[in-house]
């Protein structure tokens, strides 16, 4: 009998206030954001002259404020044939990474087409396995970190208070604290709250 009545109490007190808040279309400041993008690898040294890869990501963020947004940002990034010597019989490698970031962006023109500031910091991790000939086994595939910074510039527009798609430009930078090796990236990307 007290468990009814205590469910009874509750949806009582909250009832009114959901439905208040669904009338009112109150605001979410949390957003998720799938994103694709292409990125030039700093660490591709082959002689075939492409050193573009691929990015998928997922950004989680909170708005801070009307100008500030905070997130983590988790990707995969593959660029392909980055140290091969040219001649048949050389192994092919790849580059993949996994970075995670954090940080934040600053509006400075607010609205609904808004231009903010980004910098994060964080990790990147990276392995470079062989490719091709499939026959090669040079051994270990291990991953190794690198400290990771990203400054960017975003170009965001809402179609509703719910979903916005942007567009970043951003400098992936390596190795920061010693050689710093830079690879920057365009991302496109949705943004739903």
């Amino acid at each position: 009998m007290r468990t009814i009545a205590g469910i009874s109490l509750a949806l009582v007190i909250l009832l009114p206030d959901s439905l208040d808040a669904q009338r009112r279309g109150r605001y979410n400041e949390f957003s998720f954001s799938p994103y694709v993008g292409a990125y030039k690898d700093a660490y591709d040294i082959a002689a075939d002259g492409s050193d573009l890869g691929f990015l998928l990501g997922f950004k989680a963020g909170w708005e801070a404020g009307q100008r500030t947004n905070l997130h983590l940002n988790l990707a995969y990034a593959q660029a392909d044939d980055v140290a091969s010597r040219g001649t048949v019989a050389s192994p092919v490698y790849d580059n993949q990474w996994v970075l995670l970031t954090g940080g934040g962006d600053f509006a400075l023109v607010p609205g609904p087409t808004s231009i903010a500031l980004a910098a994060d910091a964080g990790v990147g991790w990276r392995r470079t396995p062989i490719d091709e000939p499939d026959d090669v086994n040079l051994g270990s595939e291990g991953w190794g970190a690198y400290p990771l910074a990203v400054p960017g510039l975003t170009l965001r527009h809402r179609f509703s208070v719910r979903t916005a798609f942007w567009i970043s430009l951003q400098d992936y930078i390596f190795d920061f604290l010693e050689e710093a090796e830079h690879s920057p990236a365009l991302t496109l990307g949705l943004s739903f709250r």
